[in-house]
């Protein structure tokens, strides 16, 4: 007797005691793959009946494993709630089988596997949960979407091996959970979810990891067919299924993928907190900053404020635009003479490297071809259109930083220092 036909399903009459001596004994074993003769799933919550939605999960041969699955309820106090839970075909004891509300065992497959693997070339976008998953995967067609049974419980338990040398796209969502950082303010929605995902792609092999930011749609809606800003809060647990619903739609999506910014790399903890370091405060700009220079450095790069004013109730809305990666101008450079100022600026690059430039103002007096070159030959990124280029321009001009420093022409003496092309020695500073 093979594993397909040892286990016969249970008949109506002898699935209540079986249900209720499973949860006495906890007799409850999944069988892996689903047999082919197994009775197809009807699982019913012994509270809320039959699910809402099932969603069902294949191992790399394309067999079926299991399903996750979701119940949609309104509470007592009339609030929308959803339960989920795992459901899979079980080894009940004494020769019976049927289905229950059993995870799945580690390591799991990801959702959709035998997609992802059939599509070697195309980007991997993890989500969390499968209500999320379906929206993205009408949003970004191009990209195989998936994501770890049970969302952000336990994705340590999936086997992400399959993305091996992929381009993986971690979608966060913008929940109450996800906003703490290290001390406990707003950073980037969804991270814990991020993090964890992301250590695990990294682990398993993955070529690049991005990071789509929750805002990057959240931002706006769509109202008879044109995107406005939110111009409010976006709401706890807000994800791309919100999006879909939202008016957001394949095409419109497509528009925005052209911007750099739009998929940036996913940065970790330690990456985070060695960019507050290296903004020179222990925590990065708070979105609520309003009034004063318009720019401000982000994870990702500097961000232009823009405020728009509504023609008809005189609301303004703000939105931060992203016009090119991490550039800080770290101080003003002038000569010994207090001629030919400029400014030096940081540069971080792709790989993490940084390096510093000292520009001469003198550069910003044409259209700025020749200074934008070498910043992208030191390895900057930046936005495509006239915009990126005008607040580049803007930025570099209008920073005033508080340190001054002196640049020289030559290595040698200078006043008492002596000048080397990479240090500046002074007598008795060894």
């Amino acid at each position: 007797m093979d594993g397909n036909t040892m286990f016969a399903p249970l008949t109506p009459d002898e699935a209540p005691a079986s249900e209720h001596a499973a949860a006495k004994g906890g007799g409850k074993t999944p069988i892996l793959p689903v047999p082919a003769d197994a009775p197809p799933m009807k699982f019913k919550h012994p509270k809320l009946g039959e699910p809402s939605r099932s969603w069902p999960y294949h191992d790399a041969e394309g067999r079926l494993v299991g399903y996750v699955c979701r119940w949609d309820f309104t509470t007592e106090a009339g609030a929308p709630t959803k339960e989920v839970l795992p459901v899979t075909y079980c080894d009940l004891g004494n020769g019976k089988a049927g289905w229950r509300s059993k995870g799945m065992p580690a390591p799991r497959p990801l959702f959709g596997l035998p997609d992802i693997l059939a599509r070697p070339d195309a980007m991997v976008m993890v989500t969390e949960g499968e209500k999320t998953r379906d929206a993205a995967a009408l949003l970004f067609p191009d990209i195989v979407v998936t994501t770890p049974a049970h969302g952000a419980k336990s994705p340590h338990l999936t086997d992400f091996s399959p993305l091996a040398g992929r381009t993986v796209v971690i979608a966060t969502d913008f929940d109450e959970a996800g906003r703490k950082t290290d001390r406990g303010k707003p950073l980037h929605p969804g991270q814990d979810f991020g993090d964890k995902v992301c250590e695990l792609a990294r682990a398993a092999g993955a070529a690049h990891v991005l990071h789509l930011h929750p805002d990057r749609l959240g931002a706006w809606r769509w109202g008879e067919g044109e995107r406005v800003l939110r111009g409010e809060p976006m709401p706890d647990g807000w994800d791309l299924a919100d999006a879909l619903e939202e008016g957001w739609a394949a095409h419109a999506v497509a528009e925005l993928r052209d911007d750099p910014a739009f998929l940036p790399p996913y940065m970790d903890a330690a990456e985070r907190k060695a960019a507050r370091t290296m903004l020179g405060d222990d925590e990065l700009p708070e979105d609520e900053e309003a009034g004063g220079w318009p720019f401000r450095l982000a994870c990702n790069g500097v961000e232009k404020r823009i405020e728009k004013a509504d023609k008809e109730t005189g609301i303004v809305t703000v939105e931060w635009r992203w016009f090119c990666s991490l550039l800080e101008v770290e101080a003003e450079t002038r000569s010994s003479e207090g001629e030919e100022w400029g400014r030096l600026l940081k540069i971080t690059d792709r790989d993490g490297r940084v390096k510093t430039w000292a520009m001469p103002m003198a550069m910003l007096a044409g259209d700025g071809t020749t200074y934008r070159e070498r910043l992208l030959s030191l390895g900057l990124i930046m936005a495509p259109g006239r915009f990126a280029r005008d607040a580049l321009h803007e930025y570099i001009s209008t920073a005033r930083p508080d340190t001054k420093v002196r640049c020289v022409s030559r290595v040698g003496w200078h006043a008492r220092a002596f000048a080397l092309s990479n240090e500046t020695v002074e007598p008795g500073h060894g």
